[in-house]
């Protein structure tokens, strides 16, 4: 009662700008006094806030931060893969990526894929390998992935995601309308592969992000390339930065993408609806098809 009564006079976009503003001076605070009180340089964030990409984006460019690194997801549902880690610490051996969820490649039988996309409705091809999905997304078409195993944590990571060219803003207005019905001003994300971010983002410390947890700012020499995958207000974006061990399937389809376009990246959003989850099985990615 007390809040809503203090900030009743204010916008909700000045109230979270507020909050935003406090949460960092916070942050910088606490990493000043761990850096005085230990030396520390490098450091790890975990908790509900280190989803927070804004805060740690200006927490990675203090001075004394040589490398920060954020998990795919720190919070809650995480305990139990710390507690692992610290009972069998002489053979932990950190993940390569967050592919660890539901495996839809059971789901994908013909008889599945025609009992849900039947022809009445859908066009089905098999058999379409990655140059022909790079035209059609170099042609301006939106597209979703589904495939393999899901991501583990809050960003989708290229195997249930909704994926089309960065270099052309009004794409974000479709995909919105059409699909996702967000708010116009919540940006989408950007996959970019590794070899390539020096010629799109400002990284000096080349601080790795690999799972959309860390925002950067861009270079202005490339930066319409990538437009549709950045924040349209200050031209930060929050990318995967991909390797192709991390995920060679959408690695590769980045690189036919990259060869027909000379753009090394792809806007990339969850596989879902507003407010719904992230799609699991080929059953949610219909029930996202018909309710777009």
């Amino acid at each position: 009662a007390y809040l809503a009564e203090k900030l009743r006079p204010y916008l909700f976009d000045n109230i979270a700008c507020a909050v935003q503003k406090l949460v960092e001076e916070v942050s910088i605070k606490l990493f000043t006094q761990i850096h005085a009180l230990t030396g520390a340089r490098h450091f790890c964030i975990s908790g509900g806030v280190s989803m927070n990409i804004k805060m740690n984006m200006i927490l990675s460019q203090l001075d004394f931060v040589d490398g920060i690194y954020v998990p795919a997801s720190g919070s809650d549902e995480s305990l139990c893969m710390g507690a692992c880690y610290y009972l069998d610490d002489k053979n932990a051996k950190p993940l390569l990526n967050t592919y660890l969820g539901y495996d839809i490649t059971d789901d994908l039988s013909d008889d599945n894929i025609k009992k849900l996309f039947n022809n009445d409705e859908f066009e089905v091809k098999t058999k379409v390998d990655h140059k022909t999905v790079a035209k059609i997304l170099a042609e301006g078409n939106i597209i979703s992935v589904a495939r393999d195993r899901e991501e583990f944590g809050a960003r989708a990571l290229g195997n249930r995601s909704i994926i089309a060219s960065p270099n052309n803003p009004e794409v974000v207005k479709v995909i919105n309308e059409a699909i996702k019905n967000r708010d116009f001003w919540m940006p989408f994300a950007l996959s970019i592969m590794a070899d390539y971010i020096n010629d799109y983002l400002v990284n000096p410390k080349n601080i790795d992000s690999a799972f959309m947890t860390i925002g950067f700012d861009t270079l202005d020499k490339n930066y319409n390339n990538i437009k549709a995958g950045t924040h349209p207000y200050d031209r930060t974006c929050r990318p995967q930065i991909l390797t192709q061990d991390a995920n060679p399937q959408y690695y590769d389809l980045i690189k036919e993408f990259y060869n027909l376009t000379n753009i090394p990246a792809l806007l990339n959003t969850s596989l879902n609806l507003h407010c719904d989850p992230i799609c699991s099985t080929l059953k949610d990615v219909h029930y996202t098809f018909k309710n777009s």
